[in-house]
């Protein structure tokens, strides 16, 4: 006796509830997505007084105008930082930040970028004049300009990547009455393994400091005898190695 097909609502009705709940999963993922995007949008675009107006912001700061896609920040001394950001999904999601630090004796142009893989700075390249230690309470005033030449440092998941050089000419610092010769010097930006490493060295070539930073949140100092001679504040003796968390 020929065997009969089952009702095509049998079949139907064995599979409608994964089918249901496979829409609902679907629909609900899409609609997470949109509004995660809509949240990131209205963020980029609101004033970015409603991020500062709750924020002690630092003294160097005058004033701040715009939003987070595209605004300036007035700082003393006649410098201005400007920024202007766009949303990027290649390779994956990211916000992406151009940046522009300008004054009468600076100008250092970068990118900086956020997201699911770390936050970076890239192509740090310009200079940026003696005026800017104005900026920074208690630095000691130089009359050298740095240039800034491929500098960046990205801070991900699993490492932290450094590359770039920055460097300066001979000049004097003073601060309090005290007033030191500094030598021609480099640093040297690069990655070791999994941690970022920056080198500071002096006239012909002589290594003076080394600084490690890694993503266990550490960061190793080791200052060589000859940085001594360089800095009289620092200690004599040495090689002088320290570890400290952050």
């Amino acid at each position: 006796m020929p065997q009969k097909d089952p009702p095509k609502a049998a079949v139907v009705t064995g599979r409608g509830p994964f089918h249901i709940l496979l829409r609902w999963g679907a629909g609900l993922v899409l609609a997470c997505g949109i509004l995660v995007s809509l949240a990131g949008i209205l963020g980029v675009w609101m004033p970015v007084s409603l991020f500062t107006r709750h924020l002690n912001l630092a003294p160097a700061v005058v004033a701040v105008y715009g939003n987070l896609r595209t605004g300036r920040a007035v700082l003393k001394g006649g410098y201005q930082l400007d920024w202007n950001s766009r949303v990027k999904v290649f390779p994956l999601p990211h916000l992406a930040t151009g940046f522009t630090l300008a004054g009468d004796d600076t100008r250092v142009d970068g990118i900086v970028q956020t997201g699911v893989r770390g936050i970076a700075v890239q192509d740090g390249n310009g200079r940026a004049g003696p005026g800017l230690t104005q900026l920074v309470p208690g630095a000691w005033a130089c009359d050298m300009t740095a240039r800034l030449r491929d500098v960046g440092m990205r801070w991900g998941w699993r490492r932290v990547t450094a590359t770039g050089e920055i460097d300066t000419p001979a000049g004097r610092c003073e601060k309090t009455q005290r007033e030191i010769a500094m030598p021609p010097l480099i640093l040297r930006l690069r990655s070791l393994g999994e941690d970022g490493v920056v080198t500071l060295t002096g006239a012909q070539s002589a290594e003076l400091a080394q600084l490690r930073v890694s993503r266990a949140r550490t960061l190793s100092i080791l200052l060589h005898p000859a940085a001594a001679e360089v800095f009289p504040q620092l200690p004599r003796g040495g090689p002088i190695r320290l570890t400290l968390p952050f």
